[in-house]
């Protein structure tokens, strides 16, 4: 968390800087307004929400308590942060880059097990009796992943203004965007009470030693709303869905309706025009 904290910090004094250098810009790179004109950078901070084999609920994060091992909780509930470069094409078509870092995390009670067989390539899982709800078929992971992204941004302001018959308002835009990217991460798949390890990727077999980290492509779907500010600052609210081209990402590869795996990212953040303060003097 306090990583996280420092790059909100860091990227607040960073834009604050640029506010600050207007004049020394005009100065000494004339030809500048041509080269930032439509650029923008942004930062967004969220949290994640995991949709796989290894998830109690669909739509909301579960914490699971009593554990044996340790006195924290377990928490679905994780967090990231995203940072991303835009550059506009016309009044409704832009390009970004986005490169997202942070962790998101599932756990699964024993009852919900029942009916499917779960992996289990080294034979660890203690099954029991099933009836029994045991320990050994809880099962919880966390994945920490660094992911890049390139996108396609639409903005719906028109199309929703001859819908609705009402012109949107001029500072609010609310755009949705499609893409693909490349996601590298380390998942570890562990017994849900005990901690005992049972599978991952991205560490060494049947240990929690990291190892070399995988990589995946992924497709990347969301909408966002932008809020112009003053200054060429934007506020913005994400909700970003990923979909991964496999079922690794929770360590976990079972016979279920959830063959691909897919987490969201719900954030807010800030958007800084680049041209239009570099042009404001």
């Amino acid at each position: 968390m306090l990583k996280y904290i420092s790059l909100i910090v860091a990227f607040l004094t960073f834009s604050s800087s640029l506010l600050f250098a207007q004049t020394d810009l005009k100065e000494n790179a004339s030809g500048s307004d041509n080269l930032l004109k439509d650029w923008s950078v942004g930062f967004n901070y969220g949290a994640t929400k995991f949709n796989g084999d290894i998830a109690q609920y669909d739509y909301s994060s579960s914490t699971q308590t009593g554990l044996l091992y340790q006195d924290e909780d377990f928490k679905e509930l994780r967090y990231a942060f995203s940072f991303s470069l835009e550059k506009k094409i016309d009044e409704r078509i832009s390009i970004s880059v986005e490169h997202v870092v942070g962790d998101f995390a599932g756990l699964r009670r024993p009852n919900e097990y029942i009916g499917f067989e779960t992996d289990d390539p080294y034979d660890i899982i203690e099954v029991g009796q099933i009836t029994e709800f045991p320990d050994g078929t809880g099962q919880k992971f966390v994945t920490s992943f660094n992911e890049t992204d390139v996108l396609l941004n639409y903005d719906l302001n028109s199309d929703i203004s001859k819908l609705i018959k009402v012109e949107m308002p001029e500072n609010l835009s609310i755009i949705v965007k499609a893409g693909f990217g490349i996601s590298q991460f380390r998942s570890l798949r562990t017994n849900l009470y005990t901690d005992e390890y049972i599978y991952g990727f991205g560490y060494d077999e049947l240990s929690k030693n990291e190892s070399d980290v995988v990589t995946e492509s992924v497709m990347v779907f969301g909408t966002k709303i932008k809020y112009k500010m003053l200054g060429g600052v934007s506020l913005l609210f994400d909700y970003t869905l990923r979909v991964n081209n496999s079922d690794r990402w929770d360590a976990s590869i079972m016979k279920s309706d959830n063959a691909k795996d897919k987490f969201s990212l719900l954030s807010l953040g800030l958007a800084y025009d680049i041209g239009t303060v570099v042009a404001k003097d």
